[in-house]
């Protein structure tokens, strides 16, 4: 399905039409009526990716139907350190990312690619995001990279979505074994603090909060802390 939409339409819709799986949503009406958002995930491995990316963009049709086609999933884009390869492998390993260089290119309208890691980092791509956010609903994993259970924040990453002029929408997912499929509690989008060294932090425990305790073990100490300080200024037992 993935080769022929690459080779023909290339169209969004049809590609998640085909690997979606099934999946519970709450809280879909966290998304705004009308106007763009950003998607800001906890990026799981559990399952294949791009069947978790399918299946979330399938949930906010529910809601958000004539945006089907404008999605833009935004990914890290790593330099390729030829000097860490064996040199037999180096040219194998070049030709490999020529092949993704070229499907990216091919779904440039639906993906976005951001430098991660690289020793030249270009605004380029950053400023580019935050323009087409304006139009295009956005999905981004602001852990960077993916991992069983949710990890921390990419430094940086709450204060940047915090400079949007769109609503960030905190989406904490899992996979539920018994269910077999997926979980989505979209959370009301994030009322940004004042001091933008706390931005990061409101992302991860805006994710935090709605994942079951399993699936963000990291974040239970400052769960419990940022609770017991909600608890005494509202006087709640």
């Amino acid at each position: 399905m993935f080769i022929w939409q690459c080779l023909t339409r290339r169209s969004i819709v049809g590609l998640s039409r085909e690997l979606a799986e099934p999946y519970w949503a709450s809280g879909l009406e966290n998304l705004p009526q009308d106007g763009s958002f950003v998607l800001a995930v906890n990026h799981t491995t559990v399952r294949w990716t791009p069947r978790l990316l399918a299946s979330i963009h399938k949930a906010t049709l529910e809601r958000r139907p004539e945006l089907a086609g404008e999605w833009l999933v935004v990914v890290g884009n790593r330099e390729l350190r030829q000097e860490r390869l064996r040199p037999w492998a180096r040219p194998i390993a070049v030709r490999i990312r020529q092949g993704f260089e070229r499907v990216y290119d091919l779904w440039n309208y639906n993906c976005l690619r951001l430098p991660m890691g690289n020793e030249r980092v270009s605004p380029k791509a950053l400023r580019e995001w935050r323009t087409r956010a304006k139009t295009q609903p956005s999905i981004v994993f602001p852990e960077g990279r993916g991992a069983t259970t949710f990890k921390e924040i990419r430094p940086g990453a709450g204060r940047w979505l915090a400079t949007f002029d769109v609503p960030t929408i905190p989406l904490a997912v899992w996979w539920d074994e018994p269910k077999n499929g997926w979980v989505f509690d979209f959370g009301p989008a994030i009322e940004w603090a004042s001091q933008s060294s706390l931005h990061d932090v409101q992302l991860g425990l805006a994710l935090a909060e709605a994942l079951p305790p399993a699936e963000a073990p990291d974040w239970q100490p400052a769960l419990s802390r940022w609770r017991k300080a909600h608890s005494e200024v509202w006087n709640v037992p």
